[in-house]
């Protein structure tokens, strides 16, 4: 921890921060509260990727053998949804014992300023980089890198034939002013807390989403990006709670605040490669 330097002039406070606004929290729906979720996470039955079709006609004629003409043909059964593992969030607080008076409560502060910007981190990885044989491709699992208006209209039409709802779409910060200024999001004074496409679909910029949520630490072209598309975004978050120890041998304290979260997001998860820098139409 850092110590004054002599001959600046003090100052009581840090500056007030802006907050931190239409990241992965602006598009969650989060419960607080200890439960069983906080050992294997949660699943539950889902109707919202049911599939049907459909018949003309009102009333079907017998047909021969039994039956009826109307060859109804698509069904399902329940499906299981399960949402992320649960993890825990972290902040420690450490410093000389001299002049440290509350280590517990620097450690509780730090955790509140940096805990979506890592459950982001968290969530960009292992819900939506979570590939399985359920993940949807609209435009193709490599590629190309199509222009922005062509991934987020492939995106919106998947959904609307596989999702019962509207999606929840997840992009990097930075993609933000590229998307304004192809006009693809309401104003964001007309939609409160929450970025909505022209179609009402809620979408996260979050700081801590990976470019590849597939493989975070390989770099994509520059300028490129996996812009996806999860169901509804439910959290489940524990309390904060901190602890605190003292190292005699170099006269330390030190405090860890910690939260434990897991994350859900249906039955839907969908991605498409875009680039900025004059992808595909």
């Amino acid at each position: 921890m850092s110590t004054p330097t002599p001959g600046r002039t003090w100052v009581d406070s840090a500056p007030p921060l802006v907050p931190y606004r239409y990241g992965l929290f602006s598009v969650t729906a989060i419960t607080d509260g200890e439960g069983p979720w906080q050992k294997n996470g949660v699943e539950y039955f889902t109707d919202h990727c049911a599939q049907g079709g459909y018949v003309q006609g009102m009333c079907p004629a017998p047909a021969e053998g039994g039956g009826t003409t109307h060859d109804k043909t698509v069904f399902g059964g329940p499906e299981l949804a399960e949402g992320s593992d649960p993890f825990t969030i972290y902040a420690r607080a450490q410093c000389n014992a001299v002049g440290f008076d509350d280590p517990r409560g620097m450690a509780l502060t730090r955790l509140g300023l940096i805990e979506e910007r890592e459950a982001e981190r968290f969530f960009s990885e292992h819900v939506v980089g979570a590939d399985d044989a359920d993940y949807r491709y609209p435009l193709g699992e490599v590629g190309p890198a199509v222009s922005l208006a062509r991934a987020l209209g492939a995106l919106e039409a998947d959904a609307a034939l596989n999702y019962a709802g509207a999606p929840t779409l997840h992009a990097p910060r930075w993609a933000q002013p590229f998307m304004d200024e192809l006009r693809l999001l309401q104003p964001n004074k007309d939609t409160g807390a929450t970025r909505l496409t022209c179609l009402d679909s809620p979408i996260a910029f979050g700081g801590g989403y990976f470019d590849n949520p597939f493989a975070p630490t390989e770099a994509l072209t520059t300028g490129t990006f996996w812009l996806a598309a999860t169901g509804t975004v439910r959290g489940s978050r524990g309390a904060a709670f901190a602890n605190e120890t003292f190292k005699t041998n170099d006269n330390t304290r030190m405090a860890l605040a910690e939260r434990t979260y897991a994350f859900d997001a249906d039955c839907y998860r969908a991605a498409v490669l875009v680039s900025v820098d004059g992808g595909s139409a």
